[in-house]
């Protein structure tokens, strides 16, 4: 896999909101705009930036500050909940659930709305357990 993947599996590095911080002001209000057209959020301009979900507080989209998977990795030292031994989490399960109605939105957007609005949270869950079979596999 390549990029940064969140404690959950969605990818950060495709998220319009990290690119936030890459591509400033025109892509933000893009983002912005986008995501009250496909998700009903309404973000100011200014919330259109992310430094992925491991980065501190300060430095996250406020609406992943609470996510108790992204807390629990960060409070237990981990990348991501791949590498955590723990089978059936509830705060994963809760964190990766609100992803799951994404890959529907295929149908009603655009080829290229979806790939940057959707696509980054799509296969979250494949995507971590296929993290998880990489780390079961590394030689000790």
């Amino acid at each position: 896999m390549t990029g940064m993947m969140s404690a959950c599996g969605v990818l950060c590095s495709d998220c319009p909101a990290y690119l936030g911080d890459v591509e400033w002001i025109a892509h933000q209000q893009l983002t912005a705009a986008a995501w009250k057209r496909i998700y009903g959020l309404n973000e100011s301009v200014e919330n259109i930036a992310c430094g992925g979900c491991l980065a501190p507080d300060a430095q996250v989209f406020h609406t992943c500050r609470t996510c108790k998977a992204r807390l629990c990795c960060r409070t237990k030292g981990l990348s991501s909940c791949a590498e955590c031994p723990e089978e059936g989490c509830p705060d994963l399960e809760r964190a990766q659930s609100a992803w799951d109605g994404v890959p529907d939105l295929a149908k009603t957007l655009s080829r290229e709305d979806f790939v940057t609005y959707a696509q980054p949270y799509c296969n979250h869950r494949q995507r971590l357990a296929k993290a998880r079979r990489a780390i079961a596999h590394r030689p000790l």
